[in-house]
């Protein structure tokens, strides 16, 4: 499997993805770059700590935050963070976006593939922008509805959906899938969540513990930073001081199946996954 020129999977080294975000709202304010120099030097650094993919976004979709923006908003940002990324790297880049506008000019203007966490779900033209593109696609576990059940089948099914969505369209896209920690709860004030009957602290613990029965022969991607559920397990509910929690998180999920993290912390990401990896084969 194939990440632009990247390739992954369980025969291949585990990859890191750097996130990059242009949108003010983001739930981690340490990941926001908006000047030209920081988003240069940013995506710099983390290519010299580690990174083998970089990942864009330019709006929020932290579940508790009421933080959509117009199309408009998330084109400009997203289009004038790309021109200074691909200016800085020959790393593949990942645009995370829902909406096949902007996939599209991203996809135009030398970004290599979509990370939709709406697993083409949210807008239905993105079938299109597939079917015209062939990119690479990270597609998230999904459901604009309710879900029960449990949620080790249930990600299993939503991705399916996601999976179909992509091969309708006639392209032959490689895929890799995200269980969507995080992103399953009972309420919340953002537009991209899934509601859920089980408590989501439970919910992301039971994926954590199954990522290797969730890829389903595909490639795994998971998102932990800095998130929810580290802030819950050690008690911290500011984001800036999760990075110690998230790193030995990630390093569990690399034990238990993940092909790539997606992470703010790039450098310390890589040390945790290799001490993680020389431990277990020593």
């Amino acid at each position: 499997m194939r990440l632009g020129t990247l390739r992954v999977g369980p025969r291949h080294p585990t990859r890191i993805m750097g996130i990059i975000n242009t949108s003010s709202e983001s739930f981690y304010k340490k990941s926001i770059m908006q000047s030209p120099m920081q988003l240069r030097d940013a995506v710099i650094r983390m290519e010299q700590d580690g990174a083998h993919v970089i990942d864009v976004g330019a709006m929020s979709t932290a579940p508790y935050l009421n933080a959509a923006v117009s199309e408009g908003t998330e084109m400009r940002r997203m289009m004038r963070a790309l021109r200074i990324i691909c200016d800085a790297t020959n790393l593949p880049i990942s645009v995370d976006t829902c909406r096949a506008n902007v996939a599209r000019a991203a996809l135009e203007s030398g970004a290599d593939m979509i990370n939709d966490i709406s697993g083409l779900k949210y807008d239905p033209a993105m079938s299109r922008v597939v079917a015209d593109f062939e990119p690479p696609l990270i597609l998230c576990a999904f459901d604009a509805g309710y879900c029960t059940g449990n949620p080790v089948t249930t990600v299993q099914v939503l991705l399916q959906e996601s999976i179909a969505i992509s091969r309708a369209s006639g392209a032959d896209c490689d895929i890799v899938l995200d269980p969507a920690v995080g992103f399953f709860r009972r309420d919340g004030r953002g537009k991209f969540f899934t509601r859920s009957a089980m408590d989501w602290r439970c919910r992301d613990q039971h994926v954590i513990r199954n990522i290797g029965s969730i890829g389903m022969g595909f490639p795994t991607l998971v998102s932990v930073s800095n998130k929810s559920i580290v802030g819950w397990l050690f008690g911290m509910p500011d984001p800036a001081t999760r990075m110690y929690g998230s790193v030995v998180l990630e390093a569990i999920c690399v034990l238990n199946g993940a092909d790539i993290i997606r992470t703010h912390n790039v450098a310390q990401t890589r040390q945790a996954i290799q001490m993680a990896r020389n431990a277990c084969t020593a």
